[in-house]
This record gives C-alpha cells, structure tokens and sequence, in this order.
C-alpha cells in the first residue's frame, strides 16, 4: 500500500493507520476481559424544523455486562424506571440482544441493537438474501478496500496519571468503488497517538455502493434514516482503552418536514468496571485466542427486581438534558452537511406546509423546495412554500432568503399565512388537524401578510440562549369559517372565528430565550426563560410583552413541572393582541376563552409520585413489551387571572365575547395516573369559589 493515494491522504498517515490496524486487530495479551455496570437512558422524540427537540418519553435502564477476549457477551437488565407523555411500547422489546459496544478491537463492529452476528446467523441472513448485520471497522485488514483516510494532526493532548497522551484525529471516507450493499462506518476516529489505541469513535453507519438508484427526486420525498453513534474509551490501568460513554441515534426525516427529524436515542455510561481474568480455555497469542463475532446475547431480570432497583447514579432525564441532535451535524451525510456542491430538494419547513385541516381553509394541500448553496456560497439557502387552501379558495405562501454564519442568521422573508390568535400555547403548538377532523378546532385565526428582515443569535459557550429580532411590514385580515362542521360529522358545529382589526403597519419583535427545547407539555428536564417584546407603528399602533417561566426536574420517585406566563398589552391594542385564557387555555372548568383583558397572567403547576409497584414493562411477546403500569399519585394546580385595565380594554373584550376575571381563577387536581403519567383518571376543584367537585380523564402531563 505504499504510496497508495487513494487511501491515504499522507505517507504518515498510513504509517499511523497501519500501525494502528495491528494493534487492533487482536485483544491486548494483558486483558481477560471484564464485568462493568450500566445505566443507559433512552428517549424518543423529535427536533423540529425550528431547531427545538422535545422527548415524549424517557426509559432509564440500569444492566451488567460481561465481556471477554473471545468475544462473549452478555447484558443483563437490572433495573427500569420511565416517564412518558402518551402510552407507547416500552423500547427494550425493541432489541432482541444488547445495545452496548463492549470494545472497538477487531475487524468488524457489531451494530448496535446488538444483532445476532453468530456464523449461524449469517448463513440463515444469506439464505434469506439480507444485507450484513455488521460493518466494516475503519482499521479491519481490509479497510482499503471501503475507506479512505485523511487528517492525522493532533488535537488535544490528554493527561493521565504521570503519562502525557497526545490525540490525533482521523477521518474516514469513502472510496469511489465500494462494493455493493457494504456496510460501513464513516466519520473520525480518535487515537492515542503513542499506543495507537482508539480513544474515540464517531459517525454513521450506512448501507452504501453499488449502481445509483433511479428517480432520485422522487426518493427525495420519502423516509430517510441515518444511524449516529459515538464510542468514547478510557485508559485503564495505563495499558488498553475500554466503553466509556456511548451513544447512539436514530434520525428518521422525510423532505415533508423538512428539518425536522424523528429521534431514537441511547445514551449510555459505563458507570463501574471490574477486570476478570483469561477464559480457562484460551491460550493466549494460540489459535483460540481470537476475537470472533458472538450473539450479543441480552437477558431481563425478574419484573420484581427491575421494579425494585434503587441502584441510580443520575436523575431520569439527566443523561439526555444536555445532549442535542445538531451534535452530529458536522460528521452528518449530505443530506444535511453544510458542505459539498449546491443541492436542491423538495422539502418544506414543516409537514403543515404539505397538508393540514382547519374550519378556516378547509383542506390544505402545499409543495417547498430548498436550495443549499453550500461551498458555492457557505451559508446561503433559499426556501419556498406554496399552496392552497380548496374551501377557503385561497393561496399562501412564502419565500424565504437566509445566511447562517457562525452564531448569527440572517434572514428575509416574504410570507402569507394563517396566524393563530390563541394565547400562552404549547411551545410547539402551531395548529390541530386532528382536532378539527373530529370536530373541535379550538383556535382562532387570522389572515397575515408579512415583508420582514429576521436577525437570530445564539448566545452562550454552549449557545444554549437565543436572541431575535424581526422587523418589517405587516397586514392583518380577518377570515371566516368556511365549514359548519367536522366533514366525518362528529362533534359540534364550528364556532365563529373571532373578531381582528384589520389594517396595515409596522410590526417588530424581539426575544430573549434560554433553553427553548425546555417544556412544561414534554420530558426534558431544566429550566427555560423568555421574555417577549412586540410593538405595531402606523396604522395598528400597540405594544405588547410577555414573560414566560417553565421548570422540570426529577428527583428519585418525584418529578415536578412548573410554568408561569404574563402578559400585557398598551391601552387600545387590537383583539388579536388582548390575552384570552379558558378551559383549552388553561383554565380546565370555563369556557373557551371565557376571560380576556390587557393584561394577564398563568400559572400552572403538577407534581408526580411515583408508587413502588408495578414499575417493569410488561412483556406480551418477544418483541412485543408494553410500557409499565407504574402508578403515580399526582397533585396539580392552575390559575389564570386576566384584567381590563381601562374603558377601550374592556369593550374590546367584551367585543371578543369575554370578559376579565375578576379575580385569579384557580382550580386543583388530584389524580392516579398509569404508564409514567401519561393517563391519569382523578378528581378537579376550583379554589376560588365554592364549586362542585369533577372527575378528570387526563391525557399527557400537562396540569
């Protein structure tokens, strides 16, 4: 291979590669092999367009692994606990064998989901015409045939004990001519550049080679799938490098969500390790002293045990607060690297944009494209969106130029939509389709045509705080209810859309945000604060603000969740700017925005205990489990007060239909709910005034 340059950037670096790829191709001769204990966190959820991620459930999973030289493997489950927002499978049904990597020694890496990758299993795979279940390792014997490498500088240099490490890292690519339906890894590589040792592994796997598909553009809009991990070792007792953090995501997108991305995630840490000594009998440096490809075989404890574990060294949720899907960003494929020619997809920001339902528009159908400059012109993309709405008999749209460069965003956007009026919704609450299709679309809409410059800046080492502003010119219109009814027929009639003033002006904003990704409605625990300013000049003169305060935090068997909204708004505001609070705006006992006024405040509180009974997943197959029943005693509270503060702010409301309360209106509940609080059956009383009790079904965890 010397001189190879379709290989090897450099003629050091396939030194270092070679190197390397000897020493790992077998087990250090000191190590047996060793027993570790586990706690890994699982969560499902999505990244939206917007770049928020939220979770709708979290699956703590503490397990033993045993591992030795010749490649024998078992992960034992020990302990689970889980939180969830609506019932689901429980998510270790989901592997018929372990998830962890055990070490990154060998010619092959096992995937994770821990597939059977026994010489038995491959043959049944070949028979059945599958792909392999197992990739390539970058440093395998045969590397040269898939990959090519470049890089090799250092990057860091590590301390450990009385030992200096230098770290150099190692990109893995492709080679042009890769055999068909290859499995491969590709990203970087990590290495002790004195032992030679991989420190890190990082990437994707993909299926990759053979003739390119055809109808390229129509496969643009379908499902897409990519497999990251990141394999972190450490140095133990200064002579090899073992697991570690691990983890693991799966991003399923389609182009009808544009950036959004459906997210499976596996965190793991290896939280204790314990070395045990050589199989009996393998002789090492003999030819039974190999390391081969064994079932990663994977067994659960007694329901009772997985119940009763209290071994916990992390909070739930904690593993997965910091962690965020634009990780990966730089080592993604094409599909969304910032790097490469100029491409152009179908896609839209959002799947509303392709098709939704509302009393408004009726059906909505729309088509996006995208064009991502890349290298041509680093940063600069171009978005379109357009469609009709058939009953409303109406286009919208919008056109969107926008340049990322580091931190910042710059922006101008072009745009006619259906705006919602509703007040202190959810963070990811932009409509209902199926609300409406069964007959309950509790919202209100506008009609708003915008010209505006858009300016974004992430704030913070760990830009965790975002900074907007936006400023242009915008037209406001009422619309009409276009259908009486729920077109299956079930439900109420629809009711009015309320009342805008229309008219044109100037509109600005300005946000500041810590934590977006932070939510009263979903899983991730910390704390988020946004403070909102908004204004109209010229022809619909208003000032409005608002402050918004949301915490969630697990501690042992309590999780708790908390938010606090207020709002005010300048004397003669338009009542599309008033605030309107009732039973789907918090307030479970009034009407549909039973109060409004000028100025406002929620709050809104829910603490949950889990009992100790019945806390394992209930295995109805081999891959079929079902989320633990895991009852929960549950106590929450929800108060909304809103005031008129002058004669115009009043007939404003009561042109709305509403009226101010008057006085905070505050109710409480108590509830048992089941499967990590997603349901809840239980019992509600106002505080305020002496109200009859009532029973509550409840859905999500939201007070």
């Amino acid at each position: 291979m010397r001189g190879d340059s379709t290989t090897y950037a450099t003629e050091a670096l396939r030194a270092l590669i070679a190197e390397a790829a000897d020493l790992n191709r077998r087990v250090p001769p000191q190590l047996g092999g060793y027993k570790a204990r586990l706690e890994s966190e699982i969560s499902i959820g999505n990244r939206r367009s917007e770049g928020m991620e939220m979770a709708v459930s979290l699956e703590q999973v503490a397990s033993t692994l045993t591992w030795d030289r010749t490649g024998e493997y078992e992960q034992m489950i020990d302990g689970y606990r889980s939180q969830s927002i609506g019932a689901a499978f429980a998510s270790i049904g989901f592997f018929s064998s372990g998830w962890a990597i055990p070490s990154l020694y060998g010619n092959r890496i096992a995937l994770l989901f821990g597939r059977d990758t026994s010489a038995a299993a491959r043959r049944r795979q070949r028979r059945r015409g599958g792909d392999p279940l197992y990739a390539v390792h970058p440093l395998a014997d045969d590397r040269g045939t898939y990959y090519r490498f470049s890089g090799g500088d250092t990057i860091v240099t590590m301390r450990a004990g009385d030992r200096t490490i230098p770290i150099v890292r190692v990109e893995v690519t492709l080679r042009e001519d890769v055999p068909a339906k290859s499995v491969v890894f590709l990203g970087e590589i990590d290495l002790d550049a004195v032992r030679r040792h991989i420190v890190r592994l990082r990437g994707y796997f993909a299926v990759v080679g053979g003739p390119k598909p055809n109808f390229d553009l129509l496969r643009e809009a379908g499902l897409q799938g990519i497999a990251f991990v990141e394999a972190e070792n450490v140095e133990v007792e200064g002579q090899y490098w073992l697991p570690l953090r691990q983890r693991f995501e799966a991003h399923a997108t389609s182009n009808t969500v544009g950036d959004g991305r459906a997210i499976f995630r596996i965190l793991t840490r290896f939280v204790d390790r314990e070395l045990t000594p050589f199989p009996p009998e393998v002789a090492v440096g003999g030819p039974s002293d190999t390391l081969a490809i064994h079932p990663f075989r994977l067994a659960i404890a007694h329901p009772d045990t997985l119940s009763n574990y209290s071994n916990w060294t992390a909070e739930l949720g904690a593993m997965s607060a910091d962690v965020s899907a634009e990780d990966f960003n730089d080592v993604a494929p094409d599909r969304w690297s910032t790097k490469g020619p100029p491409r152009f997809s179908v896609e839209t920001e959002r799947l509303g944009d392709v098709v939704r339902f509302n009393r408004i528009e009726g059906v909505f159908t729309g088509i996006g494209s995208v064009v991502r400059f890349r290298d041509a012109a680093p940063g600069l993309v171009l978005r379109g969106a357009a469609g009709y709405a058939w009953n409303e008999q109406t286009g919208r749209g919008r056109a969107v130029v926008e340049y990322r460069r580091g931190r910042e965003m710059f922006a101008f956007r072009a745009q006619r939509s259906l705006d919602l009026t509703n007040d202190f919704r959810n963070p990811y609450d932009s409509g209902s389709t199926t609300g409406a299709l069964t007959g309950n679309d509790n919202y209100d809409y506008l009609d708003r045509q915008t010209l505006s410059l858009h300016y974004l800046r992430f704030l913070g080492l760990d830009q965790r705080t975002q900074f907007r502003v936006e400023t242009g010119i915008a037209r406001d219109r009422g619309v009409d209810v276009n259908l009486a009814r729920s077109p299956f027929g079930i439900g109420r009639d629809f009711r009015p859309n309320r009342a805008v003033r229309e008219g044109t002006y100037q509109r600005t904003a300005v946000t500041l945000e810590y934590r977006p990704d932070v939510s009263l409605e979903f899983l991730r625990p910390g704390i988020n604060a946004r403070l909102y300013y908004e204004r109209g000049d010229g022809g619909m003169p208003y000032q409005r603000g608002e402050v918004r305060l949301t915490a969630r935090a697990n501690r042992g068997p309590i999780s708790f969740g908390a938010r606090l909204d207020l709002g005010m708004t300048t004397n003669g505001a338009p009542p599309q700017q008033l605030f309107e609070l009732g039973q789907n705006q918090n307030l479970p006992g009034y009407d549909y925005k039973e109060f409004a006024g000028d100025q406002a405040a929620v709050f809104r509180a829910l603490a949950l205990w889990r009992l100790p009974y019945l806390g394992a997943p209930i295995r109805i197959s081999n891959r079929l489990w079902i989320p633990p029943i895991a009852p929960a005693l549950a106590l929450g509270v929800q108060s909304g007060w809103t005031r008129a503060t002058d004669a115009e702010a009043l007939a404003t409301t009561t042109l709305l239909g509403s009226v101010p309360t008057g006085h905070p209106r505050t109710s409480v509940s108590l509830s048992l709910r089941f499967i990590g609080g997603a349901i809840g059956i239980g019992v509600a009383k106002p505080i305020d005034y002496p109200g009859p009790v009532r029973f509550l079904l409840e859905f999500g965890q939201r007070p």
